[in-house]
């Protein structure tokens, strides 16, 4: 029997006791039910277990909006963070074996060999990051942590009697939610940030947006004696209270139509301080409500700071990195980061945050590509050759450019982009498709053909039918909101 969408109370209730290692299924009205992933049949039609119910329950996909896998822990990561991107969005990760004119030979740990056209692809990324992902997420709400300052050191358990005093972010499948009417409390990690790194998320909101996203934080207070409660404490949305909450850090503050960067921290009489960073250009067109994806790149080392929206540059700031006095140099002391909402009544959604090292590459990826010629990027970030990749073979890559042709080592090559007069126009995805995440990195789509509980047959619009192995994915979803206000729900 194949449910609509109905679910008993002994689900609701038992949701509230979960195995560390559950799968979680999300509907496409806001329920969730914790259980085990079985499988996809002909319909396609979900197999669901739960061992509080004897037979597997069965719900139609079209009525499913995600899976989370093993509560966002994969079997193994994948090995490497090399991968292609496809015309219709994908993110196959794989190393490439060959390329000619026709096709492109990709070798995945999920799936072995596959085959795909060459016009299908528009990047090939042997070192995207130039370091190692520290951090893909959320998936699970363990890894953070919320404050404010009153209590930095975390807020009262949610069932203690004084919870109901402070506004809550609240987690849902995926993703971070501030619903509240007020401020003041902060979404954090403190710790996993390197001196270089890469701080990737995507930001919802309705309304007015002010966000403020703390970077390289320590979180510090004053010495107890110095400097007071008024110091400190300041009232909840103001620029004013960033160092209580961060401490020693970097405060990127997004607003609809400008951003806007601090240091933060207090001096040596413990009176909290906030200075204002100046730069060239602050202004972006991000609306009342919307989507973005924001991307910064900073370095402890020289100073360098690095706004990206949607893989476009924003503008970049340069800091001193020597320490005269306990007062000067790279302001950010700590690896910590983390968000707070700055303005009452203004929803906002965080998701697909990734913490990443970073190479010191300047360039966004989309900035590479062109439309008549292919572009290779180097992994020092600075080299970089136009033309036309003629192959890869044996390690190799053989690129003709302007000004004769050249042999490079594949492990030097950080991306290529492919000339987008030379690439297919992707087919309009099919309504009962679904893509498969993996982790640390990847996005593969398709329509389900079968699968059980560790392998699904995808039919992809590139690759053509695809058996893949789930032990590195950590999500399935089903369905893309149509509008990213149909996932805000008031009952998570």
């Amino acid at each position: 029997m194949t449910f609509r969408i109905f679910i008993p109370v002994l689900f609701a209730s038992s949701a509230l006791v979960v195995a560390e290692q559950d799968d979680l299924l999300r509907f496409d009205n806001g329920d969730q039910l914790h259980g085990k992933y079985q499988g996809i049949t002909e319909g396609p039609t979900l197999i669901w277990q739960r061992d509080d119910v004897g037979d597997d329950v069965k719900f139609k996909t079209s009525d499913v909006r995600q899976i989370v896998l093993r509560s966002g822990r994969p079997e193994r990561g994948l090995a490497s963070l090399s991968h292609v991107g496809t015309v219709n969005g994908d993110r196959i990760p794989g190393t490439v074996k060959s390329l000619d004119d026709k096709r492109v030979l990709l070798e995945t740990d999920f799936a072995g060999m596959l085959e795909i056209p060459r016009d299908r692809i528009g990047l090939i990324a042997p070192s995207p990051l130039g370091g190692r992902i520290l951090y893909h997420g959320p998936f699970d709400r363990s890894a953070w942590s919320m404050i404010n300052q009153k209590n930095p050191d975390g807020l009262p358990d949610p069932d203690d009697k004084k919870a109901d005093e402070f506004p809550r972010w609240k987690f849902s499948g995926s993703a971070w939610y501030w619903e509240n009417d007020e401020t003041g409390t902060a979404l954090i990690q403190k710790a996993g940030m390197p001196d270089r790194a890469i701080f990737k998320f995507e930001a919802a909101w309705k309304g007015r947006l002010s966000l403020a996203i703390g970077f390289h934080a320590n979180f510090s207070k004053p010495d107890q004696g110095k400097g007071g409660e008024d110091d400190i404490v300041n009232q909840a949305g103001r620029t004013s209270s960033l160092p209580g909450i961060f401490g020693d850090s970097y405060v990127l503050h997004l607003y609809s139509n400008y951003v806007t960067l601090y240091r933060t921290g207090f001096d040596k009489n413990g009176r909290a301080r906030t200075d204002r960073l100046q730069t060239n250009n602050s202004n972006v067109r991000l609306g009342d409500s919307g989507t973005a994806v924001v991307e910064v790149r900073c370095n402890r080392d020289s100073g360098e700071i690095i706004l990206f929206i949607n893989s476009e540059f924003v503008t970049q700031w340069s800091e001193p990195v020597d320490e005269l006095d306990g007062n000067s140099g790279y302001a950010g002391r700590g690896n910590g980061f983390g968000f707070i909402v700055q303005a009452t009544d203004s929803p906002v959604r965080i998701s697909e945050v990734v913490l990443a090292e970073w190479n010191g590459m300047p360039d966004a990826a989309r900035s590479l590509q062109v439309d008549d010629e292919d572009i290779v990027l180097l992994n020092n970030g600075t080299d970089r050759f136009s033309g036309k990749v003629a192959a890869i073979d044996d390690g190799k890559l053989t690129f003709e450019g302007r000004y004769g042709d050249f042999v490079l080592p594949m492990e030097e090559v950080a991306e290529i982009r492919f000339a987008r007069s030379k690439l297919a126009v992707d087919d309009e995805a099919a309504s009962d498709s679904l893509k498969v995440r993996f982790y640390p990195l990847g996005l593969v789509s398709g329509k389900p053909v079968s699968g059980g509980s560790g392998k699904i047959r995808l039919l992809n619009s590139a690759a053509g039918e695809i058996n893949i192995n789930l032990d590195s994915a950590t999500m399935l979803e089903f369905q893309e909101t149509e509008s990213y206000l149909d996932d805000w729900d008031n009952d998570f």
